[in-house]
């Protein structure tokens, strides 16, 4: 028995791409015998299964095909090649509020739009309520849409979308928008729809794709270029929007001394060398030679929360790097950013690295945040730039796995690890 929700076989949109209007008319006269357009492939071959519950992430570049997928998944458009089969009702997050009539007012639009989306008359009233409070807009819902901020404008439109109980919710940086609260309130409502429902996420943003996919696909220039696990996808993703083509490995090739080095490891026993099976991708122009974690003066992979740490790294400059910045990110087991710095936000330059030097370089920590108790990873990198623009030299992936204890229980992620209470009566 089949449980797929949506199954694309082979998938390719082409749009033809006139010089000139005129081309047109004359495309229409020769009735195909001549061509006077360029073809232009935005999806181009793309096969995948969505079983029924699964919360599929989907991510790439501007221009690389994402939206016209989730067109042609949604109905909008019609592929030019290919077969898709969708088994049950969809909503769309795709271009909030597009079907919203500016003269009529938020409650007919709600009517209208629930309507559209295959809900009866009886099932709209019984909704409406929640619909109503989810928006959150008071009586500007009686108002006509025209008279609306953009929030508020959004806030209905996505609450409209959430509550039409879809089998299956398609999610296009619906999330970018609106304030904080209410990005914390779709966050908060696609994870519930996300344990019964089916669910295609995309965005941009790869923390919340691991955070709530459990597969993602990568899609380039039209193609799929990687499936697989949230983590090890949106790791392989951003060293690509890194570094572009040259990532996997060729820049650093090109840098005899940039393989491993286990002889220069520092101090003996305190260090990791760095190994081939460390992920990693950056110029070359620096090797991260060996890492280690210290806390309260010990190296045995355990940090204790109110403790001194010490983040150091030992590197060889392959060649001259005129802004360095090195950095830090500690990442859970499901591959979250929890903490992390760098010398250039903390505003402690280091100076220029010189050919052939090597250096190192040491993060201290006063107080180990209070972290859950668990495994956590530790990435390490190097740059040259700046925030806004810069190069990765070298960054290494999971370059230590190392426990975190808490002196207490957080109740989130993390928390202060001291904290006084007055309590008086008043």
């Amino acid at each position: 028995m089949t449980t797929f929700a949506v199954r694309a076989e082979h998938l390719s949109k082409c749009y033809q791409i006139y010089a000139q209007p005129l081309d047109r008319l004359k495309q229409s006269l020769w009735r195909g015998r001549k061509q006077f357009y360029k073809e232009f492939w935005a999806i181009q071959d793309v096969s995948f299964d969505i079983e029924k519950g699964e919360t599929l992430g989907i991510i790439g570049s501007n221009g690389s095909g994402k939206s016209t997928l989730l067109q042609v998944i949604c109905g909008i458009l019609k592929p030019t090649q290919g077969e898709l089969e969708v088994r049950g009702k969809i909503a769309a997050l795709l271009e909030l509020g597009a079907g919203f009539n500016l003269e009529f007012t938020g409650r007919e639009n709600v009517l209208m739009n629930a309507a559209i989306m295959g809900l009866s008359r009886a099932e709209i009233e019984s909704r409406y309520d929640d619909i109503a409070a989810f928006a959150d807009i008071g009586s500007f819902i009686n108002q006509p849409v025209k008279t609306y901020s953009s929030g508020m404008y959004v806030r209905l439109a996505f609450a409209v979308a959430i509550h039409v109980s879809p089998d299956i919710l398609v999610v296009d940086e619906a999330l970018a928008v609106g304030d904080l609260r209410f990005q914390q309130k779709c966050i908060s409502k696609i994870r519930k729809f996300c344990e019964t429902g089916t669910v295609i996420f995309v965005s941009h943003d790869t923390g919340a794709v691991k955070e709530l996919c459990s597969r993602v696909i990568w899609i380039d220039a039209g193609k799929i270029r990687m499936e697989g696990k949230p983590k090890a996808v949106a790791e392989k993703y951003l060293e690509y929007m890194y570094e572009g083509k040259t990532v996997a490995g060729t820049a650093l090739a090109s840098y005899s001394s940039v393989a491993p080095d286990t002889q220069e490891t520092g101090e003996p026993g305190e260090f990791s060398p760095v190994g081939s099976h460390i992920r990693q991708f950056g110029d070359g122009r620096v090797s991260i030679k060996s890492v280690r974690l210290l806390s309260g003066g010990k190296n045995h992979g355990v940090v204790y929360s109110g403790k001194p740490c010490e983040i150091r790294m030992i590197m060889k400059a392959n060649a001259d790097v005129s802004q360095p910045i090195a950095g830090y990110l500690v990442k859970d087991r499901l591959g979250r950013d929890v903490i992390g710095d760098n010398t250039f936000l903390i505003r402690q330059n280091i100076s220029e690295l010189s050919k052939d030097h090597s250096y190192l370089i040491t993060f201290k920590i006063d107080n180990w945040p209070n972290l859950q108790e668990g495994d956590y990873t530790l990435c390490v990198a190097l740059a040259d730039g700046t925030m806004s623009d810069h190069t990765q030299c070298h960054l290494l992936h999971d370059a230590l796995v190392f426990k975190s204890v808490p002196v207490r229980a957080p109740a989130g992620i993390l928390s202060i690890s001291n904290t006084d209470v007055v309590f008086e009566e008043v």
